[in-house]
């Protein structure tokens, strides 16, 4: 089914920032995705790779690094999203566990169907889950009890073999949906600046310092910001706003050049210091930074804005399967085009296509009505 226009423009009637938005953000974000996983420092490696027009590598490269910052931002819209649902049910044990227990299901039957078809496939070709999970483990005896725990999303939590490295997003999300009442309940009572100060300071006080590109805490902070979004209604409130009352147009030209300066302030500071010193500059305040400027700016532009829509509501999809095409089964052909720019189209168009059909076996099997009533009837109220 295609985004239409007079959907949006409906939505936006009974809503600031809708689900289309947070559809276009995460399009965006899985743009992003695939030139930090194709063009990235270890993502070029071993390849011969044409960085035109740029006559170096330097730039592009330190860029694509950057775009680790994707993370952040489908974090951000969880943050947001789970605000906007948990903030409308009654606040007793009941319904916040029922609340946590819908939310989790719903997350996890997204992943479980592509986790399935991925498992049958992977392991008809060349038996990759039994390398994954029985043959592989060095630290712990292999077992197929860890193929169970992935499929829970809890791999990164338990520290046991995953079917593919990236799913290790599937733990941070299941993690925040788990905790999220807690945040809540300090957010309300302490405020959500002194929540965020908190998760600013605790690693740094511990001692612990950075806590890895793959620790759900190290994204904590842009999870606060997007419940903060949600609360404050901050989306209404920078679409309303311009530096010149009278002259929008010239607010949004200055506009545009403060968030290009800030995003690539960011990037060059990170690359120089490291992102393990600050990372919330890469984690947190850049994905702000893109997220903001994809809701004022690329949602005016109508055919690329529904673009975007369109990948961003196979995002899951995308993301769950791209790692496999890129570094398993097709990597020789996805860097076979040899250019810098073109290489992550090719890996984005083919994880779109797998992803719609994915999407049409859903469909076939009735497998999204299925499980939303089996999520009812287990959590109803």
């Amino acid at each position: 089914m295609f985004i239409k226009k007079s959907d949006i423009e409906q939505a936006k009637l009974t809503s600031s920032f809708t689900t289309y938005d947070s559809m276009l953000v995460k399009g965006v974000a899985i743009v992003l995705l695939m030139f930090h996983h194709c063009i990235s420092k270890t993502g070029i490696e071993g390849h011969d790779i044409n960085f035109f027009p740029f006559e170096s590598y330097h730039w592009p490269v330190m860029v694509c690094d950057s775009f680790k910052l994707c993370v952040g931002m489908f974090i951000f819209i969880t943050g947001y999203g789970l605000y906007k649902s948990f903030s409308r049910i009654e606040l007793k044990n009941k319904a916040v566990f029922n609340w946590t227990g819908t939310r989790l299901l719903k997350t996890l039957t997204g992943f479980w169907f592509v986790y399935i078809l991925v498992f049958i496939i992977t392991y008809a070709v060349n038996q990759y889950p039994h390398l994954r999970y029985v043959e592989a483990p060095t630290r712990m005896e292999g077992s197929w009890i860890y193929a169970l725990v992935d499929f829970f999303g809890l791999s990164y939590v338990a520290d046991t073999p995953t079917l593919i490295g990236t799913w290790w997003y599937m733990s941070a999300v299941v993690i925040m949906i788990i905790f999220f009442p807690l945040l809540y309940a300090m957010g309300e009572k302490f405020s959500y600046f002194v929540t965020a100060f908190a998760m600013i300071l605790l690693p740094r006080i511990l001692g612990q310092g950075f806590p890895g590109s793959k620790n759900v805490f190290s994204f904590v902070l842009v999870f606060i910001f997007g419940m903060v979004f949600a609360k404050h209604d901050l989306f209404k409130k920078l679409d309303n706003f311009s530096i010149f009352k009278k002259n929008k147009l010239l607010s949004d030209i200055i506009l545009f050049f403060v968030y290009m300066v800030a995003f690539f302030l960011i990037v060059w500071i990170t690359d120089k210091i490291g992102r393990t010193y600050l990372w919330e500059f890469n984690y947190c305040i850049a994905p702000l930074i893109v997220i903001t400027f994809t809701n004022r700016y690329l949602k005016r532009i109508p055919i690329l804005n529904r673009g975007l829509m369109y990948i961003g509501k196979h995002s899951l999809n995308i993301f769950l399967i791209h790692t496999f095409i890129r570094y398993e089964y097709l990597n020789d052909f996805t860097y076979s085009f040899k250019y810098a720019l073109l290489i992550p189209v090719i890996l984005l168009a083919i994880s779109f296509a797998l992803s719609v059909v994915v999407e049409l076996l859903k469909k076939l099997v009735r497998y999204d009505k299925l499980t939303a009533k089996a999520i009812k009837k287990l959590f109803a109220n």
